[in-house]
């Protein structure tokens, strides 16, 4: 579940690039935008870091829907761990997952039961694995057009100690309309796809969630953020608000407030759980729609 609501989220906040770290190449001349996305680039490749993320969501001003996920990589030792948190008026849930001494382990909070699978296909290193230099240049134009003028509206200002501070301000007028429509196609996917893990039990974030189906426009685009002596992208704080209307006529104001925190770059120790004494579930195929 929480991969749909991140997946959700990050589709509004940028539709095409923004918040969403796919694949960029480097400028020879960095605009506020190129070096923005230089640096997401660059955060992107990190082989060992600490992620914080904090999400709040708004609906007509009213606090429906938490998460706080901390994510741990160490693609050295070939090692994961995750905790995510929701709370909502569906009630509270913690989603564990570790990649350790070979296995993929997870668990829910809703049960005691640890659920195994031995990583023999798929590990963590896969992530070292180096893009298509044709492939991530194709994406870019691509990002870039979606993108439009509203790339304008990027700036990176240079600080005294060899840091920069990132600046986004996009109105509804910014905003592209091929951006607002894969906003749209992507809330109205969410909608229809379930944010549930039956054998988890995790909770179900459809009723929670206002369903979206028409006049969807994102209204919106606040982001800050700083990007270190290194070029990484370390801190960033948006805020995205978006309006639409659900199937009975209502019209909904959707507020996401969202912090992302990288720290610990290249000295993070990945958190492990002991499965001594407890309930082991060993599953042979992948888990799905967690990665």
């Amino acid at each position: 579940m929480n991969k749909k609501l991140v997946a959700m989220v990050t589709s509004l906040v940028v539709g095409s690039s923004v918040l969403l770290g796919t694949a960029y190449a480097n400028a020879s001349q960095l605009s506020g935008y190129e070096a923005y996305k230089t640096s997401v680039k660059d955060s992107k490749a990190l082989k060992n870091e600490t992620t914080n993320l904090k999400m709040s969501v708004y609906d007509n001003g009213s606090d429906i829907a938490d998460m706080t996920t901390n994510y741990k990589i160490n693609l050295a030792s070939n090692a994961m761990s995750q905790v995510t948190t929701v709370k909502s008026s569906a009630g509270n849930q913690t989603f564990s997952k570790y990649k350790q001494d070979g296995k993929n382990i997870s668990k829910s909070s809703s049960s005691d039961v640890y659920n195994v699978r031995e990583n023999k296909n798929k590990n963590v290193k896969e992530k070292d694995k180096a893009e298509n230099p044709e492939i991530a240049k194709s994406v870019e134009t691509v990002i870039d057009t979606l993108v439009g003028n509203m790339k304008n509206n990027v700036s990176v200002v240079d600080n005294n100690d060899g840091t920069k501070k990132v600046s986004i301000n996009l109105s509804e007028n910014d905003v592209t309309p091929l951006v607002n429509a894969l906003a749209s196609m992507a809330i109205i996917k969410s909608s229809d796809e379930p944010m549930h893990n039956e054998k988890a039990g995790d909770i179900n974030l459809t009723n929670v969630l206002p369903q979206l189906q028409s006049n969807i426009k994102i209204k919106t685009v606040k982001v800050t953020g700083d990007i270190n002596k290194n070029d990484i992208l370390d801190n960033q704080i948006a805020k995205v608000v978006l309006t639409g209307i659900d199937a009975q006529g209502k019209t909904h104001e959707i507020t996401i407030n969202a912090t992302l925190d990288l720290s610990n770059i290249n000295s993070t120790t990945t958190d492990a759980v002991d499965l001594t004494g407890k309930q082991i579930n060993n599953v042979t195929q992948q888990f799905k729609g967690r990665d």
